[in-house]
């Protein structure tokens, strides 16, 4: 039932617009609780590129940036009290991802991670999965990342992640497919960067309806991943959120006020602030 509502708000764009405008009137982000917050973009399309640094800018202003590697030595070490940060992850590897996200991260000096489907670097699918025609293309014309690209990505100090060789759907494969999807991305990623591949995100990534939580993540951390991202919403505190980190999943055309529904804390109730003010009035 759950899973059934979030997938009508994220198909319905008016319907989640409205919930998260309410959402906004309660919460802040200066009042967010510590702890690692992942967003999660796909396409970053060009005529949206201001309003995807205004995004991070406004993040800025309520905690630091970190990335992959740094986010895990802190969990692991035990998250720091009334530390908030932020990592920023890319899915699938799409080429605007490079033409558009990556200038912007490079001005304002934010750290990134796109994950990856390996067999898509070399043989590209021409539509995004789940979707029967692409919603942008980048500004040299592609929809994917080629391999200079990927190269550059990381000559700049991003980070790379797997994102699965064929970005399938775990929960409807069998165990021996789901292990050779997960250590065959790993392998190939690295040979393809000349480095270790840490970071692993599952496609779509909500539990049981795309991957089994109960053996999945430990096959990708078997694998040699540290860490194994899912699309559930929420904040990382310590290791034990390794095997199902949480990630908001968010649109670079969203307004700053749909983070503040998302991630923000509860602001000051208006029933108190109303039974202040009759006090006040009271005493007065």
């Amino acid at each position: 039932m759950k899973h059934s509502v979030k997938t009508t708000l994220r198909r319905v764009p008016a319907l989640r617009a409205l919930a998260l405008r309410g959402g906004a009137l309660f919460k802040s982000l200066a009042r967010a609780e510590a702890g690692l917050y992942t967003l999660c973009y796909h396409q970053v399309p060009e005529d949206q590129q201001d309003h995807f640094a205004a995004q991070l800018r406004h993040l800025g202003r309520h905690g630091d940036f970190i990335d992959a590697d740094g986010a895990i030595e802190r969990l692991a070490a035990g998250w720091p009290t009334g530390e908030r940060a932020f990592l920023i992850t890319f899915d699938d590897g799409y080429a605007d991802t490079f033409e558009v996200a990556r200038p912007v991260l490079k001005a304002l000096g934010i750290p990134g991670i796109v994950f990856l489907v390996s067999d898509w670097i070399d043989a590209p699918p021409d539509t995004p999965p789940g979707l029967d025609r692409a919603t942008s293309l980048s500004p040299s014309g592609r929809l994917y990342m080629n391999r200079a690209e990927v190269a550059a990505w990381c000559a700049d100090g991003l980070d790379i992640g797997s994102h699965t060789a064929t970005h399938r759907r775990l929960s409807r494969l069998g165990r021996t497919v789901v292990a050779d999807e997960i250590a065959r991305s790993r392998r190939d990623l690295a040979a393809l960067i000349g480095r270790e591949i840490r970071h692993f995100a599952c496609p779509w990534g909500v539990a049981r309806h795309d991957f089994d939580p109960e053996l999945d993540p430990a096959l990708a951390l078997e694998s040699g991943y540290q860490t194994f991202f899912t699309t559930r919403r929420g904040r990382a505190l310590s290791a034990a959120d390794f095997p199902a980190m949480p990630r908001h999943v968010v649109e670079p055309h969203w307004p700053v006020s749909d983070f503040e529904a998302l991630m923000g804390g509860r602001k000051t109730s208006w029933r108190a602030k109303g039974a202040a003010r009759g006090t006040a009035i009271g005493t007065a």
